[in-house]
């Protein structure tokens, strides 16, 4: 049974975690939804959408399963039920895990929403005057934007596509595209 607890334990808190992420991004995609039925210019990265959409139906498949599991293998107790839970519970996790780190920095690539001179990207709105440079990485994985802030600057990156980079240039925004 310890052997058990451990894993559901930080299952359980990466689901949480993760749900609590899952909720702010979806605020923050209907956000850039209703900018974008007000008739704003903006470019959808449909590729990293799909992946995105993808991967968070397996996750909603796999929590379900997760759950279904645990509970048989609470009211169960069987070695083979265990094994099969254990097995279901580190994919679980390391499909989490993927979602918390790696598909939330894909995310902020999905919309880049431009209305009355002002861009969003994703959490981050800024006006046309307070981008400094926008620019793509030596390798074209990132397109980068230097945007002046009162403290400093902030560096937003996101990932490169050449539809993205004729929609900024498209913009007459001074951009340093190599």
């Amino acid at each position: 049974m310890k052997i058990i607890m451990f894993p559901l334990i930080i299952t359980v808190f990466l689901m949480s975690y993760s749900l609590y992420i899952t909720a702010k991004d979806y605020k923050y995609f209907n956000q850039i939804k209703k900018l974008i039925n007000q008739e704003s210019k903006h470019y959808k990265n449909k590729k990293i959408f799909n992946i995105c959409l993808i991967f968070f139906i397996c996750i909603l498949l796999m929590s379900l399963a997760f759950v279904v599991l645990t509970i048989i293998c609470l009211i169960i107790m069987s070695n083979t039920l265990i094994l099969i839970q254990s097995v279901v519970c580190i994919i679980y996790m390391l499909m989490l895990i993927l979602w918390i780190t790696l598909i939330q920095n894909k995310i902020k690539s999905i919309y880049v929403v431009v209305k009355n001179n002002k861009m969003v990207i994703w959490n981050k709105v800024f006006e046309f005057e307070e981008i400094e440079v926008i620019k793509n990485d030596v390798n074209r994985k990132k397109i980068i934007f230097k945007v002046k802030e009162a403290e400093g600057y902030d560096f937003i990156k996101v990932s490169y596509h050449w539809e993205l980079k004729d929609f900024l240039t498209e913009l007459k925004i001074k951009t340093e595209f190599i």
